[in-house]
């Protein structure tokens, strides 16, 4: 099982055959890793206080799926190499 945390208590979880995206620990949306398409990739810096402080770099994914829905998903760009490892695992149950 892969797992990564994100911004607005919101996790992405790979588990064998199945994806799913929750929040708060509840399931928002499951799918079958094998549905994969694609993946989209941002990197954007965003400060940590509104008026100032510092800049924090962070990484934004969008995945698609045969059927909807596309799934969005921000958190900090250290943690992009669990990122990848979830999208490499989407990819190999895709092909």
């Amino acid at each position: 099982m892969l797992s990564v945390q994100g911004e607005s208590n919101e996790a992405l979880v790979l588990d064998g055959e199945w994806f799913e995206k929750q929040r708060g620990g509840d399931p928002k949306s499951r799918l079958p890793a094998a549905s994969f398409k694609s993946v989209e990739w941002k990197e954007f810096e965003k400060r940590t206080k509104l008026f100032g402080g510092e800049k924090v770099k962070m990484v934004q994914v969008t995945l698609t799926f045969d059927q909807p829905p596309f799934v969005g998903f921000v958190t900090e760009a250290e943690k992009r190499s669990q990122l990848e490892a979830i999208v490499a695992g989407l990819e190999a149950a895709a092909a």
